[in-house]
Protein backbone atom coordinates (compact mmCIF):
# COMPACT_ATOMS: atom_id res chain seq x y z
CA UNK A 1 0.00 0.00 0.00
CA UNK A 2 1.09 3.61 -0.95
CA UNK A 3 -0.21 6.28 1.18
CA UNK A 4 0.57 10.38 1.01
CA UNK A 5 0.06 12.33 3.86
CA UNK A 6 -0.44 15.83 3.33
CA UNK A 7 0.79 17.98 6.25
CA UNK A 8 3.47 17.00 9.07
CA UNK A 9 1.99 18.85 11.94
CA UNK A 10 1.59 16.89 15.17
CA UNK A 11 -1.39 14.66 13.80
CA UNK A 12 0.40 14.12 10.38
CA UNK A 13 3.41 13.28 11.81
CA UNK A 14 2.04 10.94 13.79
CA UNK A 15 -0.06 8.73 11.08
CA UNK A 16 2.92 9.01 8.84
CA UNK A 17 5.06 7.01 11.69
CA UNK A 18 2.37 4.49 12.31
CA UNK A 19 2.10 3.79 8.58
CA UNK A 20 5.46 3.48 8.32
CA UNK A 21 6.39 1.32 11.06
CA UNK A 22 3.06 -0.69 9.79
CA UNK A 23 5.60 -1.19 6.83
CA UNK A 24 3.09 1.05 4.47
CA UNK A 25 4.84 3.01 1.93
CA UNK A 26 4.62 6.77 2.82
CA UNK A 27 5.10 10.13 1.06
CA UNK A 28 4.62 13.27 3.38
CA UNK A 29 4.03 16.69 1.77
CA UNK A 30 4.94 19.70 3.90
CA UNK A 31 5.93 23.04 3.41
CA UNK A 32 6.91 24.16 6.87
CA UNK A 33 11.39 23.69 7.11
CA UNK A 34 10.86 23.22 10.86
CA UNK A 35 8.61 20.21 10.06
CA UNK A 36 10.43 19.02 6.89
CA UNK A 37 13.65 17.98 9.28
CA UNK A 38 11.60 16.42 11.68
CA UNK A 39 10.43 14.29 9.39
CA UNK A 40 13.24 13.81 7.93
CA UNK A 41 15.20 13.02 10.98
CA UNK A 42 12.01 10.49 12.84
CA UNK A 43 11.62 9.14 8.70
CA UNK A 44 14.53 9.49 6.26
CA UNK A 45 13.50 10.84 2.56
CA UNK A 46 9.66 10.70 3.00
CA UNK A 47 9.19 14.31 2.69
CA UNK A 48 8.12 16.27 -0.86
CA UNK A 49 8.69 19.81 0.45
CA UNK A 50 5.51 21.78 -1.59
CA UNK A 51 1.93 23.20 -1.22
CA UNK A 52 -0.37 19.90 -1.27
CA UNK A 53 -3.13 21.42 -3.10
CA UNK A 54 -0.75 22.23 -6.28
CA UNK A 55 -0.73 19.68 -8.81
CA UNK A 56 2.70 19.73 -9.45
CA UNK A 57 3.59 19.49 -5.61
CA UNK A 58 0.96 16.07 -5.89
CA UNK A 59 2.09 15.03 -8.75
CA UNK A 60 5.79 14.89 -7.40
CA UNK A 61 5.19 13.21 -4.08
CA UNK A 62 3.57 10.31 -6.50
CA UNK A 63 0.03 10.69 -5.93
CA UNK A 64 -1.35 9.28 -9.14
CA UNK A 65 -0.14 5.72 -7.54
CA UNK A 66 -1.55 6.35 -4.38
CA UNK A 67 -4.23 3.95 -2.54
CA UNK A 68 -4.68 6.47 -0.01
CA UNK A 69 -4.13 10.34 0.30
CA UNK A 70 -4.77 11.58 4.17
CA UNK A 71 -5.12 15.59 4.28
CA UNK A 72 -4.25 16.36 7.92
CA UNK A 73 -3.84 20.11 7.37
CA UNK A 74 -5.41 23.01 9.89
CA UNK A 75 -7.85 24.09 7.58
CA UNK A 76 -10.68 22.49 6.11
CA UNK A 77 -10.93 24.53 2.88
CA UNK A 78 -7.08 23.22 1.81
CA UNK A 79 -7.64 19.49 3.10
CA UNK A 80 -11.11 19.29 1.23
CA UNK A 81 -9.67 21.06 -2.16
CA UNK A 82 -6.50 18.58 -1.76
CA UNK A 83 -8.63 15.74 -1.63
CA UNK A 84 -10.59 16.77 -4.32
CA UNK A 85 -8.16 17.00 -6.54
CA UNK A 86 -6.18 13.80 -5.64
CA UNK A 87 -9.37 11.95 -6.36
CA UNK A 88 -10.82 13.73 -9.74
CA UNK A 89 -7.28 14.64 -11.15
CA UNK A 90 -4.87 11.30 -10.06
CA UNK A 91 -8.01 9.24 -9.44
CA UNK A 92 -6.67 8.18 -6.05
CA UNK A 93 -8.92 5.52 -4.62
CA UNK A 94 -9.56 5.99 -1.22
CA UNK A 95 -8.74 9.84 0.67
CA UNK A 96 -9.13 11.15 4.09
CA UNK A 97 -9.18 14.17 5.63
CA UNK A 98 -9.16 16.10 9.24
CA UNK A 99 -12.64 18.27 9.35
CA UNK A 100 -12.32 20.98 12.06
CA UNK A 101 -15.26 22.83 11.81
CA UNK A 102 -18.16 19.95 12.30
CA UNK A 103 -21.09 22.17 10.23
CA UNK A 104 -18.29 21.46 6.92
CA UNK A 105 -18.45 17.45 7.87
CA UNK A 106 -21.31 16.90 5.50
CA UNK A 107 -19.85 18.91 2.54
CA UNK A 108 -16.69 16.71 2.86
CA UNK A 109 -18.99 13.69 2.49
CA UNK A 110 -21.24 15.09 -0.38
CA UNK A 111 -18.13 15.77 -2.02
CA UNK A 112 -16.92 12.17 -1.98
CA UNK A 113 -14.16 12.38 1.01
CA UNK A 114 -14.12 8.49 1.87
CA UNK A 115 -12.65 8.98 5.39
CA UNK A 116 -13.78 11.77 7.06
CA UNK A 117 -12.42 12.95 11.00
CA UNK A 118 -14.58 15.39 12.87
CA UNK A 119 -11.64 16.75 15.02
CA UNK A 120 -13.85 18.86 16.99
CA UNK A 121 -16.72 15.87 17.43
CA UNK A 122 -13.46 13.60 18.75
CA UNK A 123 -12.42 16.28 21.13
CA UNK A 124 -15.57 16.74 22.77
CA UNK A 125 -16.39 13.00 23.23
CA UNK A 126 -13.25 12.54 24.65
CA UNK A 127 -13.97 14.91 27.16
CA UNK A 128 -17.30 14.29 28.08
CA UNK A 129 -16.49 10.47 28.40
CA UNK A 130 -13.57 11.85 30.72
CA UNK A 131 -15.80 13.60 32.80
CA UNK A 132 -18.77 12.24 32.68
CA UNK A 133 -18.05 10.72 36.35
CA UNK A 134 -18.48 14.36 37.70
CA UNK A 135 -22.29 14.76 36.49
CA UNK A 136 -23.29 12.30 38.11
CA UNK A 137 -25.07 13.00 41.76
CA UNK A 138 -25.26 10.67 44.40
CA UNK A 139 -28.40 10.05 45.79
Amino acid sequence: MYTVILGAGTVGYQIASWLSSSGVEITVIEKDPVNIQQVQDGLGSVVVAGDGTDVETLDKAGVRRADLFVATLGHDDQNLVACQVAKHKFLVNKTAALVHEPDNESLFSTLGVDFIVGVSNLIIGDLQSKTAGMLVEEV
